[in-house]
């Protein structure tokens, strides 16, 4: 009987027993393969997912013996292009600059339906949305002015000129201090950590305001996707079977997540996984996506020149496999 993926339906209690096409000889020799996940250790919902079939034994169903490593400076996708590595992640952002440069990797799954960046103020400092920035400090981090913030802005007819920009680091000390009014976050990782220093703030997500953003997608090389699709089909199901079982077992799934996660703290990396499952739900199925999503996310990408080039957009993600898995109701086969 198949079973839909949402973020916190209390099922699942049998779940092995709803795929079909499982490894009935538990002698068989294993396809040895490697995920790199493109961060360090976290509760990221696909490293979760990828965690999660590991443990749960969903890629030795797929006959599967899966190598699970950490990206945390960089070097995932140069060893994805090398195929040194099957699968990695990376934002939908990332893979179309990747592709606007002619790089052959694509993408087999969508699990954030929207961007993973945002900005936050602290709840007592009048701003309550983007058309409060005018006249604020608004930090950046690193050395360009994200398309984001520039699409923000635009949402409520304001400009650079009509804000403060400010270079800030990847800390949450001046905005704690006080040093800039609209701090630039991950959404799923520092107001958390705000919070836990005792500051009221509000969240501000981009995609609130009509700004075109998508998040973190599962990454396989063109070739592997183009030759290999049973590798591909086997890979995805067994992450999605991953996602379904952390969704309804979410302190299990924190558990195993913290057999990778050494030391982290284990109610961060809770916000983390429900901050992502939250982001990734769709009616018809986590991981899947339209070619209406990424055109919309290049045009805003071209508008702001984050990529110079017209991208076939529609090239750059291959939904077939995401889409196999699904009933047309968003159920699992």
């Amino acid at each position: 009987m198949p079973r839909r993926l949402f973020t916190f339906i209390p099922l699942l209690a049998m779940f092995g027993l709803l795929f079909v096409g499982c490894a009935d000889d538990d002698d068989k020799e294993l396809q040895p393969i490697t995920f790199v996940a493109g961060f360090r250790p976290q509760a990221n919902l696909p490293f979760v997912a990828v965690y999660v079939a590991a443990a749960q034994g969903y890629f030795a169903d797929e006959g599967l013996e899966v190598t699970i490593e950490h990206s945390p400076r960089g070097g995932h996708l140069q060893l994805l292009l090398e195929r040194e590595i099957e699968f990695t992640t990376g934002t939908a952002a990332q893979l179309l600059r990747r592709r606007a440069d002619e790089l052959p990797v694509k993408a087999i799954a969508l699990f954030g339906q929207r961007g993973d960046q945002g900005y936050v103020v602290k709840t007592d400092s009048g701003i309550d949305g983007p058309a409060g920035f005018e006249g604020r400090s608004v930090g950046f981090k690193g050395s360009v002015v994200p398309a984001e913030l520039h699409a923000l802005l635009a949402a409520v007819n304001l400009g650079e000129s009509d804000i403060n920009l400010q270079s800030v680091p990847f800390d949450i000390r001046p905005f704690i201090e006080g040093q800039v009014d609209v701090f630039p976050v991950f959404l799923n990782n520092e107001p958390f950590q705000i919070r836990q220093e005792g500051v009221e703030i509000t969240v501000i997500d981009p995609h609130d305001f009509g700004v075109a953003t998508l998040g973190l997608t599962l990454l396989a090389h063109e070739q592997t996707v183009n030759e290999d699709r049973d590798l591909v089909e086997r890979f995805l199901r067994a992450s999605l079977r991953g996602v379904a079982f952390a969704a309804a077992n979410l302190d299990e799934a924190i558990t195993i997540t913290l057999t990778h996660a050494e030391g982290a703290d284990p109610a961060h990396q809770r916000f983390l996984l429900e901050t992502d499952l939250a982001n990734a739900q769709r009616a018809d199925g986590i991981g899947r996506t339209t070619v209406d999503q990424w055109e919309a996310l290049e045009a805003m990408l071209r508008l702001y020149e984050v990529i110079e080039v017209d991208v076939d957009s529609a090239a750059a993600f291959d939904r077939s496999f995401a889409d196999a898995l699904y009933h047309d109701d968003g159920w699992l086969r």
